[in-house]
Order: C-alpha cells, then sequence, then structure tokens
C-alpha cells in the first residue's frame, strides 16, 4: 500500500484564486469541475477547494495542457 501525503502539506484554494493562478476565469475552472475529466479538488460540503502544489491537480495540468 503506497502511503499517503498528507493534505497539510498543500495549501487549499478556491475556484477564484485557482482561477487567478492559472489566468482563466472561475466558470472555466467550475465547468471541468463537473466535467468527465474533472480538476481533481475536494469538496467541502457545497464548498469545492483545490489543493495547490498536489501532485494530482499539477498533472492534471500537465496531462491536458503544454506549459
Amino acid at each position: 500500500m503506497k502511503p499517503e501525503t498528507p493534505l497539510t502539506n498543500f495549501e487549499m484554494i478556491d475556484a477564484k484564486t485557482l482561477a487567478d493562478r492559472w489566468r482563466v476565469t472561475h466558470t472555466w475552472v467550475r465547468k471541468h469541475c463537473g466535467s468527465d475529466d474533472c480538476i481533481p479538488h475536494v469538496r467541502l460540503g457545497r464548498y469545492v477547494r483545490f489543493l495547490w502544489g498536489s501532485p494530482e491537480l499539477d498533472g492534471w495540468l500537465r496531462k491536458r495542457y503544454t506549459l
């Protein structure tokens, strides 16, 4: 079994902050949370948060878009 990385190692940010950092609109981010190939996120009730700096988030972006 692979060891889990603690969630506290990453900054938890909202859709607006992620959009600002990726230089897209927050609606683009929200749209990609509901798609079949959604941006990795954490749902806290009605709130959606993203783990900035996590391998999952970085990998999602690198897999889909040339940096």
